[in-house]
């Protein structure tokens, strides 16, 4: 595989977490009072747009066993992206500045 080939994969699967924790987050926002009506057609609109892209994109991951895998390391990535308490990411941010 070519380095640019390998970059471009990488790119998509961290695409796919990013899409994948989006949802996750729309579900647990769904739940709250400020989830109005106004806001609620644009979350349901973005919501159907990413899972449609991320149905086409999953078949696309190489391999039987290295899908597996992959799709274990991508659920992996969303859980720790939903469950890291936003102090954590702040600290995260300022260390890497």
């Amino acid at each position: 595989m070519t380095k640019e080939k390998e970059k471009l994969e990488y790119t998509l699967v961290k695409l796919v977490v990013c899409m994948q924790t989006t949802l996750e987050l729309f579900d647990e926002f769904r739940g709250t009072t400020i989830y109005r009506h106004d806001i609620k057609s644009g979350i349901n609109n973005i919501s159907k747009k990413l899972e449609d892209h991320l149905a086409k994109v999953y078949p696309h991951i190489d391999g039987d066993q290295e899908k597996e895998e992959t799709f274990i390391a991508i659920q992996r990535a969303v859980q720790q992206m939903v469950a890291t308490p936003i102090e954590e990411m702040y600290a995260i941010g300022e260390i890497s500045s």
